[in-house]
């Protein structure tokens, strides 16, 4: 399987960019969301980024390491990283990975991620 990364700005918030994330995200996707997640968060001026992630039909324990490791990257550049639209299955493989830090950035949806991001 494969994956699709779509990266823009996010419609109707200023200085916020999106990831939207769909496919699969496992080991052999990894390094190349790795990739794409940490230029985003090196380039980017806004301050703000949205990974919608209700797209993900399947990760493991990699793709949970590299989603945990983008939340880092921003909170050290000062960009507040929101992971929006989780799974169960997916915020499942968060708590057997041991990233339970990274459910603190985990939104329900859309109306969840705007709210707490004009907080």
């Amino acid at each position: 399987m494969t994956f699709q990364a779509e990266v823009r700005a996010t419609e109707g918030l200023a200085d916020t960019r999106e990831i939207r994330i769909r496919g699969w995200v496992t080991f052999d996707e990894a390094p190349e969301l790795r990739r794409i997640i940490l230029d985003e968060v090196e380039r980017t001026p806004a301050r703000r980024l949205i990974l919608e992630l209700g797209g993900i039909d399947n990760m493991d324990t990699s793709g949970a390491a590299v989603l945990a490791e983008a939340v880092r990257a921003g909170e050290n550049k000062g960009i507040r990283v929101l992971l929006c639209s989780p799974s169960e299955s997916v915020l499942r493989i968060f708590r057997l990975a041991g990233f339970v830090e990274v459910l603190d950035h985990c939104c329900a949806g859309w109306e969840e991620t705007r709210r707490r991001l004009t907080e």
